[in-house]
């Protein structure tokens, strides 16, 4: 089972319900969970990416409405996310190629037939989970300059990376590699969820965390490193959030 998150932005409000009634057939016939947000503008959809109050998997866009065409708001989508998904559905078959222009994954025309739209969100499903999978792969692994060339991290073997000089050290678990990287550079490749500075000079692993304690994090094999009163009331509220759940899930 999947989920996504659908827009539907289209200015007929009847033919959205339609949408939304296959969309209940769809999950019920697939199981993967689809929530959906319907726009009448696509001026009234850009307000709300632009809050960031929301983001989509999928963008079924109709092509012509007033205020904003579809096929120019997906020009604006797809320099925002280049990997969203989008679909155009309208009246006319002669917009086939601006849809084409657009890098759309397809085209339907109305009135959308239940087996038709089925197909397209079949489509949409495998495309997400391509982006998914990619995304995930590049999370995982990390590839760093070396005086041999580079080589490839697995970055949960990472426990924490330190500034020496103009390069960085990446600490693991048999060993240490030295990188002619930045602490920044290295920061920038890693995943914003997973690692964190504890001070100018280190980054942490937060899996590795075992204590915070006011000048030092204490990770596996008594290892400590500084933590600076900049990071460290954030650091230690997050590691107590997690003893937290994990007494929660054992109870």
């Amino acid at each position: 089972m999947q989920q996504f998150r659908l827009a539907i932005c289209d200015d007929e409000e009847y033919f959205i319900e339609d949408i939304r009634q296959y969309l209940k057939a769809y999950i019920s016939e697939t199981e993967n969970e689809i929530i959906a947000d319907a726009y009448t503008s696509g001026r009234e959809l850009l307000k709300i990416l632009d809050n960031e109050e929301k983001r989509y998997d999928i963008y079924f866009l109709d092509v012509d409405m007033p205020e904003m065409r579809g096929t120019d708001l997906a020009k604006e989508l797809r320099q925002r996310y280049p990997m969203a998904v989008i679909c155009f559905i309208t009246s006319y078959e002669e917009y086939a190629y601006e849809a084409f222009r657009a890098e759309a994954l397809d085209y339907l025309v109305k009135p959308v037939k239940y087996t038709e739209l089925r197909h397209t969100l079949n489509r949409c499903a495998i495309q997400i989970q391509y982006c998914r999978d990619t995304n995930a792969a590049k999370k995982r692994y990390l590839e760093v300059r070396t005086n041999r060339g580079s080589s490839l991290l697995d970055v949960k073997d990472i426990i924490y990376i330190e500034k020496r000089r103009n390069q960085c050290v990446f600490h693991l678990d048999d060993g240490e590699l030295v990188s002619y990287m930045t602490l920044s550079e290295a920061y920038e490749k890693l995943d914003k969820e997973v690692f964190f500075y504890v001070h100018q000079g280190y980054i942490v692993n937060f899996a590795q965390i075992r204590e915070v304690k006011q000048k030092v994090v204490c990770l596996g094999k008594n290892r400590e490193i500084p933590i600076s009163r900049k990071y460290q009331p954030q650091i230690r509220q997050m590691h107590l959030d997690k003893i937290r759940r994990l007494r929660a899930d054992n109870l």
